[in-house]
């Protein structure tokens, strides 16, 4: 029980800190922030991860970015599709 509560907390403050450039900037820079802090942890969290499997950091490193990327993309022009059936303009 104890664990699933750390687990819980854990990503619930790690979520929080998504929400911070979006309180204090504009949406956009907001996002642009938000993906750069996000990217920044995958990589600081792959090249972790890799040394404790004693495998090359870059490769995890480019695995994690480059799905990461696909998905950032990928969830763009999703919204940006699903925003022009539905009329509504988010920018």
């Amino acid at each position: 029980m104890g664990s699933t509560i750390s687990t819980f907390l854990s990503k619930f403050v790690f979520t929080l800190t998504f929400v911070v450039p979006v309180l204090l900037f504009e949406l956009t820079t907001a996002i642009i922030i938000s993906i750069i802090w996000g990217l920044s942890v995958l990589s600081v969290l792959s090249c972790y991860i890799a040394r404790e499997q004693k495998v090359k950091p870059w490769k995890v490193l480019f695995e994690h970015l480059i799905i990461a990327v696909v998905v950032i993309i990928i969830t763009y022009y999703t919204g940006s599709y699903i925003s022009t059936i539905l009329r509504f303009k988010f920018f």
